[in-house]
């Protein structure tokens, strides 16, 4: 690495934020600081309208829920650890501007920061065809932003792409051996729905309340 300042950039549909996407934060900051590499600051991209692949489904909670408890959790870690956790409504400013979906490669480009490092899941890596290699200008993408990989829990990424990415940009970091939290959105979502104890676990205290006041996943 040089001694260049880095901004990491971690796009999430916070629906809801939970431990897990507060496990990747700090686990960013202890491979940083593992590897001399100077965090100037981590932003929290909580998307808009997302072009999905992998048959993902679009966020159901309006952005402005998503963006606050977004908010809320970095806030904390601020105060809590001082680390320069802040939150961005990049994307709504795009569809506002342009009206249609974005990809992250528009994102990052929209980003006016220099030497950025894309913080993405191990999940994107993983297997014989790494769903990565269906993004949109996957390919430059990675030699003009680099990339932060974090593992999760029955994932493993695929090394010999990880070599393909690496000879693209030297700056594509596999952060391994580090705490996770094995977290579904999906069934986080029905735990809140139904109010049951797993839920109070994995989402942070003033995450749940401004859950439970919103009545944001509460039956229809």
């Amino acid at each position: 690495m040089t001694s260049s300042s880095y901004t990491l950039l971690f796009g999430l549909t916070a629906d809801p934020i939970h431990k897990g996407h507060e496990q990747v934060v700090l686990n960013s900051f202890t491979y940083a600081k593992e590897h001399k590499i100077d965090v100037e600051q981590f932003l929290l991209v909580p998307t808009y309208q997302p072009n999905l692949v992998a048959n993902k489904r679009q966020p159901r909670t309006p952005f402005k829920h998503r963006f606050q408890m977004c908010e809320m959790v970095a806030e904390h870690i601020r105060k809590k650890l001082n680390y320069p956790v802040y939150v961005t409504d990049i994307e709504k400013k795009l569809f506002e501007l342009n009206g249609i979906k974005s990809y992250s490669y528009d994102t990052l480009q929209a980003t006016l920061t220099e030497n950025k490092l894309f913080v993405l899941s191990a999940d994107h890596f993983a297997g014989r065809w790494p769903k990565f290699r269906k993004w949109y200008k996957w390919q430059q993408l990675v030699k003009e932003n680099g990339l932060l990989i974090h593992q999760r829990p029955g994932h493993d990424v695929n090394l010999n792409f990880i070599k393909q990415l690496k000879a693209i940009n030297q700056n594509v970091f596999v952060v391994s051996d580090l705490p996770q939290v094995d977290i579904s959105s999906t069934k986080l979502r029905s735990q809140l729905k139904n109010i049951l104890p797993l839920a109070q676990n994995a989402i942070s205290k003033d995450v749940l309340k401004y859950i439970r006041q919103n009545k944001l996943y509460s039956k229809k």
